[in-house]
């Protein structure tokens, strides 16, 4: 009968189950890793997004509000402005930018939509000053703010 020598090499069961039960947990925690950054990746993204659509909607109310006549701003409700606009192509004509108060609904200039999803429009208004204040719902709380200064005389 054959002895079997204790210095032959190989692996025995117990050190195969234990190396796959340590490699199974380091692909665990990597796969937890690797959800965790492309969430992260993914909210920022749509932040940006966010952050974007609201600067582009101010700076159209600031472009249309500069060119507002003297005098003729009229803020109602503090989500509803009114004024009479003296820009060249729109000489005469009056512009309103309403929202209807309710999260998540639409921002809209002259019954175009202007932004989508909107949490906050508060807008008021002194003898020569307009300050609006936007959130979108999707911003986690950043709001944007900016004051105009209607100068447009004929």
């Amino acid at each position: 009968m054959r002895t079997r020598d204790r210095t032959c090499s190989g692996f025995s069961l117990i050190e195969i189950i234990a190396v796959l039960v340590l490699s199974s947990l380091a692909l665990v925690f990597a796969a937890m890793l690797l959800v965790t950054s492309t969430g992260i990746f993914i909210s920022n993204k749509e932040a940006a997004e966010d952050s974007q659509k609201i600067q582009a909607a101010m700076n159209r109310l600031v472009k249309e509000l500069t060119y507002a006549g003297s005098g003729t701003v009229v803020v109602s409700n503090g989500r509803t402005v009114q004024w009479t606009s003296n820009h060249p192509e729109r000489f005469g004509d009056a512009q309103t930018a309403t929202w209807d108060g309710a999260t998540g609904s639409n921002l809209t200039l002259q019954g175009a939509i202007l932004l989508d999803n909107v949490d906050l429009f508060a807008v008021s208004s002194t003898a020569d000053t307009v300050t609006i204040s936007m959130r979108s719902a999707n911003s986690n709380g950043v709001t944007h703010s900016t004051i105009v200064h209607p100068r447009y005389d004929p």
